[in-house]
């Protein structure tokens, strides 16, 4: 009987940690969009599909830059290990950005398998948009599916929540900038560094967005609750990135050093879309 049990939990988790996709609605059938797909089981990275440094955010966020010297595929992962930079007065951490090359996603199911590191820098799984800089006004529009952060050192916990939201930037063409955001957030047992989790994201249409944990719904973000125009409605590329926040304390050279500890392991992402059923 205790071995039908430990089976029966095995294949729980098992389950839990492959693809997730909800239930398509009436008449359609999710279909695996091969360009935001990657199960990481080579040796190097694709870059038919992506940049190991990003091109649509090239430096990241002081102290934290990006370094393609930082980003491998092995064991099964695409791994970002975050390292100390000598020789550079503005940054002094080796974090990484993998971005997809093709710029086209949307609407869809997106979801990345994913085990943070557990030094105080994010682990995180993201969409935007580039916007044309002739545009006036000028959006640009942010999705982030998960972001996470192994250690924590101040009050904010992004350890054992998951954190989601929608940013909308928009410059006037007076040059004047704002930003619309809304976000929510979901418990992660075991916490963010100490297992893979499944983190997925149903973009359903320009103004609902779906968040899952481990195939299970957690929660749905609505832009048009707080923009008076038609939001998400622009093709994304895709992020996967590991970067420091200006509101927690970045990680010490002795953090950096732990192989233990500083790197985000990426199982595999997986994308689809939804298409009529042929009758």
């Amino acid at each position: 009987m205790k071995k039908k049990i430990a089976y029966l939990i095995l294949f729980i988790i098992t389950f839990q940690l492959t693809a997730q996709t909800p239930n398509a609605p009436e008449g359609y059938k999710w279909v695996k969009n091969e360009k935001f797909t990657d199960e990481f089981n080579g040796t190097k990275l694709n870059a038919d599909k992506w940049y190991d440094r990003s091109p649509y955010w090239v430096n990241g966020r002081p102290p934290a830059t990006f370094r393609a010297s930082q980003v491998s595929v092995k064991d099964g992962n695409l791994q970002i290990k975050n390292s100390v930079l000598k020789g550079d007065k503005k940054y002094t951490i080796k974090g990484g950005a993998v971005a997809s090359v093709a710029k086209d996603g949307f609407y869809g199911y997106y979801e990345a398998k994913m085990k943070a590191s557990s030094i105080s820098m994010s682990s995180t799984f993201w969409m935007k948009n580039k916007p044309n800089p002739k545009d006036c006004p000028r959006e640009q529009h942010e999705l982030d599916i998960v972001e996470v952060v192994g250690q924590q050192k101040r009050k904010l916990d992004f350890r054992t929540k998951l954190h989601s939201n929608t940013h909308i930037f928009n410059t006037d063409c007076n040059g004047e900038k704002s930003t619309k955001s809304q976000g929510g957030t979901a418990k992660i047992n075991p916490p963010a560094n100490e297992a893979y989790h499944v983190y997925g994201c149903w973009w359903v249409d320009a103004t609902t967005i779906k968040i899952y944990l481990d195939g299970v719904y957690q929660f749905t973000m609505n832009p048009s609750t707080y923009y008076n125009k038609t939001p998400f409605n622009k093709p994304m590329y895709m992020h996967m990135v590991t970067e420091t926040y200006n509101w927690e304390t970045p990680p010490t050279p002795e953090e950096l050093a732990n192989d233990t500890k500083n790197t985000t392991y990426y199982d595999w992402v997986r994308a689809y879309t939804l298409e009529p059923i042929k009758k």
